[in-house]
């Protein structure tokens, strides 16, 4: 088995739309708002970069310290895990369009491959599964899972969360971050990459 082969995805893809798959990606951006100013979040959007015109599930813009910063996003709804050579292909939007970031979301997760390309490119990489999906119990009974009402009426969990993938420290080692709209600094930190002061 190569790296590539290893997949990295630990909760189940969330069953969303392609349209509730946009609304929840904005508004993770959104919720960013909070702790930024001046930032737009545009869904898909057509930027013409130096080898052509580019149509990107959405952009995120955004001004910090006199400087514009702008963020291209790439939803995937795919059966299999993303390889690194979707993750490159974004990696060359980046550079045509002159992006700062690239951020990519994905319901099947990521080869190993693709993460340790992102990381080294400056790509963030978020799975997307349910809120649900996050609380887990353990009982004799085996009762199902949580309803999606369940987890925000019981638990205030939100419909759907991702979680920001990277390798850890060590070999073999993998990170995982929450992202959802009640995280607006990880979304800044990680996904926006805002520079610190």
């Amino acid at each position: 088995m190569t790296d590539d082969d290893d997949v990295l995805m630990w909760y189940p893809p969330a069953d969303i739309t392609p349209s509730e798959f946009e609304e929840w990606a904005a508004g993770v951006f959104e919720s960013a708002r909070t702790s930024l100013d001046d930032i737009t979040v545009t869904i898909h959007d057509r930027i013409t970069g130096t080898d052509g015109a580019f149509d990107f599930d959405a952009t995120v813009r955004y001004r910090w310290a006199g400087i514009d910063f702008i963020v291209i996003v790439e939803a995937k709804r795919h059966k299999n895990p993303i390889k690194r050579e979707l993750v490159q292909v974004l990696h060359s939007k980046m550079l045509s369009v002159g992006a700062h970031k690239g951020v990519m979301f994905s319901t099947s997760g990521f080869q190993r491959g693709a993460v340790e390309f992102a990381k080294k490119h400056g790509i963030a990489l978020v799975t997307v599964t349910e809120g649900r999906f996050l609380y887990e119990t353990r009982s004799a009974d085996h009762r199902p899972a949580l309803t999606r009402e369940e987890a925000k009426d019981f638990w205030n969990l939100p419909t759907f969360a991702g979680h920001y993938i990277e390798p850890g420290d060590t070999p073999g080692e993998t990170r995982l971050t929450l992202i959802d709209t009640h995280h607006p600094e990880y979304v800044r930190d990680l996904l926006l990459s805002v520079p610190t002061t």
